[in-house]
């Protein structure tokens, strides 16, 4: 049987990649990088879920899901010529897509299915520091966590665990590495733009810390995500590892506070071990 052996919550600034290689050895956020790196490593998973907000684009507000399951069998970029950093091919398990996709559909998920896709940075940023060499498969599954109405946290939770049920039950013998992407607070391109919701930050984390799932999904309702920053919801990323690490409390987490005078995000890195 199949073995969840890790799981991770990383943010995606997009100029993380440029400003670490300018930075070098003294980058704190190549350093957080690499604790979570280390740790992945040392679990050697077969296949990673990617539970990711996808940045409009392949969808956009004509055509948005709430959940999406990404059947392709590999794909590239990042598709967003501003982005600075290489561009990847990424291999992706396909019959471990579809299996999960039959799966939450049995389990009452509505879940979409793209058979295409475009990568973004939100995958690619973490990747790019966690698995350079893009050599092990990914899954992405995708949950709305930018254009409202959002899914409920309840909901997202719930995922989290259905998608737990799923690796335990899939028959391959794969170990499986669950990694959420996003930031608490940021606003991009808004009327707070670089300002950091100091007080919902601190208490995501707490909460995060102490493994109390319930507490967050409590709070995080789409009105006090969105308070945080226009990206607020992609905590819901972070919602639903939680759902698939249930009743963990991570093995390592730190939440990252940057100076003042640059681009601020709300964001943490943390590693649940999986016993």
């Amino acid at each position: 049987m199949a073995e969840l052996v890790l799981g991770i919550g990383v943010p995606h600034t997009p100029y993380f990649p440029q400003m670490v290689e300018e930075e070098g050895k003294l980058s704190r956020i190549g350093s957080l990088f690499r604790q979570v790196s280390e740790r992945l490593e040392a679990a050697a998973p077969d296949l990673i879920v990617f539970l990711d907000s996808d940045h409009l684009v392949n969808f956009f507000y004509n055509n948005m899901p709430a959940f999406c399951v990404g059947l392709a069998d590999e794909a590239e970029g990042p598709h967003e010529t501003s982005r600075q950093m290489p561009w990847y091919k990424v291999k992706m398990n396909q019959q471990f897509a579809r299996k999960l996709l039959r799966y939450g559909l049995e389990s009452g998920y509505d879940l979409a299915a793209a058979e295409e896709l475009r990568l973004d940075h939100s995958i690619l940023v973490p990747l790019h520091f966690l698995t350079p060499r893009m050599d092990i498969p990914i899954v992405p599954l995708f949950i709305n966590g930018l254009a409202h109405p959002l899914p409920r946290a309840r909901r997202c939770h719930a995922l989290g665990r259905s998608l737990r049920r799923f690796i335990d039950r899939w028959p391959g013998k794969e170990r499986v590495a669950v990694v959420a992407s996003g930031s608490f607070s940021l606003e991009v391109g808004g009327p707070q733009m670089g300002w950091i919701d100091q007080e919902w930050m601190t208490m995501v984390v707490e909460l995060i810390r102490q493994g109390n799932a319930a507490e967050l999904v409590r709070r995080a309702t789409a009105r006090r995500m969105l308070k945080a920053g226009n990206t607020g919801g992609e905590l819901l990323n972070w919602i639903a590892l939680l759902g698939a690490v249930e009743n963990s409390s991570p093995s390592f987490i730190e939440p990252d506070l940057q100076p003042l005078n640059q681009p601020r995000d709300g964001h943490a890195y943390a590693v649940w071990e999986v016993k």
